[in-house]
């Protein structure tokens, strides 16, 4: 299950989806209330390599953790975990596969620059250490809160250079 929160910049959420080869499950959160409007958007339901599309357009916008909350609350039975992207980060040529290779339901992968801009968190992490905090209203040090309460249960954090900073670059 791959979760995506986006405000406002859809141009960048399809750069995104469109760098994502396959996933059984694609989470939207839409908390800038405009995804009807983005036009561009119509391609998403054709994307050969999502299963399944699921937009959730929030009356009022969430913070970070909550919509990365909402969307693992939403899919709990996901099987091998969630991945995390922001809306402006994407994947080059084979990076996605790469990514997908470090990851594991026992542990956290962190990719890109910030190292949160794409996250795996295995579903046996959440099992063990809960969902985010959303105390953080509306944004930093949530990831850092979370990966240090992980390292505290003992849970492996490993950065995968898949994401590449030269080519991971915020507009």
């Amino acid at each position: 299950t791959i979760i995506i929160p986006v405000v406002n910049r859809y141009d960048l959420l399809n750069r995104a989806i469109r760098s994502i080869p396959r996933t059984d499950r694609l989470i939207i959160i839409d908390n800038g209330r405009g995804i009807e409007h983005a036009t561009s958007l119509d391609s998403l339901r054709d994307h050969d390599g999502i299963r399944e599309t699921h937009i959730l357009s929030m009356p009022e916008s969430l913070s970070v953790a909550a919509s990365w909350n909402l969307g693992i609350k939403t899919t709990p039975s996901s099987p091998m975990g969630w991945l995390l992207l922001n809306s402006d980060a994407w994947f080059h040529d084979g990076a996605f596969d790469a990514f997908e290779s470090a990851t594991s339901t026992e542990k956290i992968t962190l990719g890109g620059q910030p190292g949160w801009c794409c996250a795996f968190i295995g579903a046996n992490v959440v099992s063990r250490v809960g969902l985010f905090c959303e105390r953080f209203h509306p944004a930093y040090m949530e990831d850092v809160d979370y990966e240090r309460r992980a390292i505290l249960h003992g849970i492996d954090v490993t950065h995968s250079d898949a994401l590449r900073s030269e080519e991971h670059t915020s507009e």
